[in-house]
This record gives structure tokens, sequence and C-alpha cells, in this order.
């Protein structure tokens, strides 16, 4: 990964550089010029780049950002997103998981979880999962579990376990939305010649660098101090 600043810095110098060895170039033909005979009364081409434009495609690769996310539970929603997820799962991997109503959350585990996460409103976080990873939702879905109306086999029941653990985290971490975020850098790769890459969407880096020329002169004052001064051209 590269970060963005550094890549344009790269850009900047390459381009800084062909110009130099142009100037080395034009310098040394100049004296080329000067000994002949003849060509020392002609003029010596010399050629610049005045602005230099590319077009890079790019794919992001990571985005570094301080983001604020705010957590607010709506019963209804969390109820309608746990369920729709239980359905897919019991389809997927042929489980009986009874699905959640408003009931199911009155329990007093899953309250002190919700609770838990909405106190943590005024912090910082990058991630949901940083603060969902701290929280034991081992209570709630054993709470949740014993609404079946039928019994199971202990390794079934270890499965039902851990996905109804995972369906509860899922859906609770759709609940935080990013209120605020300040991005402190851009992470991307310039290649895009992967073929898991074809058909995604790439950025394109359009840039025009415009030249302009700067000359260091030496000068003495009247009182006899050397000044150095920067001339821009």
């Amino acid at each position: 990964m590269i970060k963005l600043s550094d890549y344009m810095d790269y850009l900047n110098e390459e381009i800084v550089q062909a110009r130099k060895k142009a100037d080395e170039q034009a310098v040394m033909m100049a004296k080329e010029y000067a000994k002949h005979p003849y060509l020392k009364y002609f003029r010596v081409p010399r050629f610049t780049m005045p602005s230099v434009k590319l077009s890079i495609p790019v794919k992001i690769s990571e985005l570094d950002a301080d983001t604020r996310y705010k957590f607010k539970m709506d019963d209804a929603e969390f109820i309608k997103d746990v369920n729709t997820r239980i359905e897919k799962i019991n389809k997927e991997k042929q489980l009986k998981l009874m699905f959640i109503s408003k009931e199911s959350l009155e329990g007093n585990n899953m309250k002190r979880v919700i609770a838990h996460l909405e106190e943590g409103n005024s912090q910082v976080i990058n991630q949901p999962n940083d603060t969902l990873l701290k929280v034991d939702f081992k209570k709630p879905v054993l709470d949740l579990i014993k609404i079946r109306t039928f019994n199971v086999s202990a390794d079934v029941a270890s499965v039902e376990n851990e996905e109804l653990e995972n369906i509860l985290k899922e859906s609770l971490k759709n609940r935080y939305k990013p209120v605020s975020s300040k991005l402190n850098a851009i992470y991307f790769d310039p290649d895009t010649s992967d073929e898991k890459d074809k058909g995604k969407i790439l950025l394109t880096l359009n840039v025009e660098m415009v030249e302009e020329g700067i000359r260091i002169h030496h000068a003495t004052d009247e009182k006899g101090n050397k000044i150095e001064e920067i001339i821009f051209e």
C-alpha cells in the first residue's frame, strides 16, 4: 500500500529529475557547439516541459480515518434484521432457530447489552466491532434459546448458540451510524492489472504539473554581509 502523498511526491521527484537530465544534456550540447567551428554560430537546441499531464488509474486499498459512531436502537428495525438473518441461516445450515419478537428484548441480559452500547455514544471508535468484541453475548443468547419449544442435541445447540451470537452482533453493528469522520490518510495500490480488479470501479488521478523556475542569487550588501536570495521565475 502506498500513501497518496508519498506517491505524488514520487511523481514530482521523477519529473524534476527528468527536467534536470534534460538541462544537463542541453549544457553538454552547448559546450560541443561552442567548440565547433561552424555550430558555435547556431543557437543550441533546448527542449522544456512547461507542463506534464498524467492520467493514472489507481484503486483505494485502505482509508485511515477517525470516525465517530452513534448507537441508536430501533426495536422494529433490529427485530426485522435479526429475523431476516435467522431465516437465511436456517435455510443455509438446516437449523431451527426461533424468530425473535419485541418480548424477546425484554430480558434483563439483552437490556444490559443495549444499555451498555448506548452509554458509549460519546466515544470515538474506528469500527463498531471494537466495541462489540468486548460485549458478552452468552447470557442474552441463552435467554433467546430458552424460547425454543423443542429439544435438540448438544452439538446442534452449540452451533445454534454460535450462529445466534453472530447474528446479534451483526444486527447490533447495523445500529451504529457514522456522525462524523476525520480522514487521516488514503492508501492505494497503483497496480490495477490484477485479474480480480476487472470490472471494478477504479479512481483516476488527473494530475497536471506546471513548470516554475527558481534561481538562488548570491550578493554582498554595502556592509559586506553575504546575502542569499531565492528568485522565482
